[in-house]
């Protein structure tokens, strides 16, 4: 029985691989284009509330605000992955693995909680020298971070690297020059997951990977400031690995973490920094930060692989995240978008501890308005 099931998910992966290919050779480019959607209520998923694992007073409780599944007849919709959501929650971009621009206009109900996704749009990116996003190799975005300043940051895998866009959609592009680790990597799919704008004018990048250190094994993130890097070290939370990084207006990290096995599926994890944790390792160079799990997912159906992850805050003072599903292009997956709030006191400006400067006391306002 469990050989023939092995048997059975073995040729369903190799068809959506040859799906995937066909698709990849009959790619047009889409200038601007405005797709019909299909919106699905999800149930609340299953979680467990993982027992603490630090000795950190700033963790937050997390909190259903609602969730649902996004469809599209469109051929060309789907794969999304890195996600921003607008300071007042009414704005939606994403990226996709083909090299695509979404956005869209978020709905609420009458208590606040996530209701629907309307006026979709989709948008072929551009390289550096203006061209169109259409080989593979140079389409697979994964990740991205809305700076203070309205630009955009993106990600890519196999070719690995971080574009710059002047605002989202747009045509104007630079990149950023990698750290040297990147030079090298063995894997075309580990690279750069996980991006964050980070309040002192800092980009924090997180690849899908562990390392060893020191003889530890470690999660190494690169903090870019005055077109330099330096490093930073996470713990590893089992043999999850991260796919989404999002900074609150307080200058808290959120991380989203997924591991995937053919008998277990995916199974997601959210860990919280707390500003305080970052700036002891700004401080301590060798400083390896845990924070702590707010939550796993796994076993249900109202969860899936996710790779998107944004906050912003609500108007009661609270941090809402939001979670988005890459469906691989796959009818066997979804694209989903969930709603949480963390229920957690606001700090007010000019006392958090945001920022990218060691010892520094900052409030990015700018954060809170981040707009597109």
């Amino acid at each position: 029985m469990i050989i023939r099931a092995l048997f059975t998910i073995t040729i369903i992966a190799i068809s959506l691989l040859g799906y995937t290919a066909y698709l990849d050779r009959n790619l047009d480019v889409i200038e601007a284009a405005k797709i019909p959607l299909t919106i699905k209520a999800v149930p609340v998923p299953d979680q467990q509330l993982a027992v603490r694992t630090t000795e950190l007073n700033e963790t937050p409780s997390l909190h259903w605000r609602g969730g649902i599944k996004i469809s599209s007849p469109h051929k060309r919709f789907g794969g999304l992955s890195g996600l921003e959501v607008s300071s007042d929650g009414r704005s939606l971009l994403a990226i996709g693995d083909k090299g695509l621009w979404f956005t869209g206009r978020l709905n609420y109900d009458l208590n606040g909680n996530l209701l629907s996704l309307t006026n979709g749009l989709l948008s072929t990116m551009r390289g550096t020298k203006g061209q169109n996003l259409i080989r593979k190799k140079d389409r697979d975005s994964e990740s991205i971070a809305l700076a203070d300043n309205g630009a955009v940051y993106v990600s890519f895998e196999r070719d690995h690297r971080i574009l710059e866009y002047s605002a989202p959609l747009a045509t104007t592009t630079g990149a950023i020059l990698l750290p040297r680790e990147f030079t090298d990597i063995a894997s075309n799919n580990r690279g750069i997951e996980a991006l964050a704008w980070l309040g002192g004018d800092c980009l924090l990048a997180i690849p899908e990977r562990t390392t060893t250190s020191k003889q530890e094994k470690v999660i190494e993130a690169y903090l870019w400031h005055q077109q330099s890097w330096d490093k930073l070290y996470l713990e590893p939370n089992k043999n999850y690995l991260p796919t989404g990084l999002s900074s609150t207006p307080q200058g808290d990290l959120l991380l989203l973490e997924r591991v995937f096995s053919f008998l277990g599926g995916f199974k997601t994890s959210l860990r919280f920094f707390p500003a305080s944790e970052i700036q002891t390792a700004l401080s301590m160079p060798d400083y390896v930060m845990r924070g702590d799990i707010l939550a796993t997912f796994e076993g249900a159906q109202s969860i899936d692989n996710m790779e998107g992850i944004s906050s912003r805050v609500g108007t009661n003072g609270e941090t809402l995240i939001y979670l988005l599903s890459d469906d691989n292009l796959s009818f066997a997956q979804d694209t989903l978008l969930l709603m949480f709030e963390l229920q957690k006191q606001r700090k007010p400006a000019g006392q958090s501890t945001a920022g990218c400067s060691k010892n520094k006391t900052a409030y990015s306002a700018a954060l809170e308005t981040k707009a597109f």
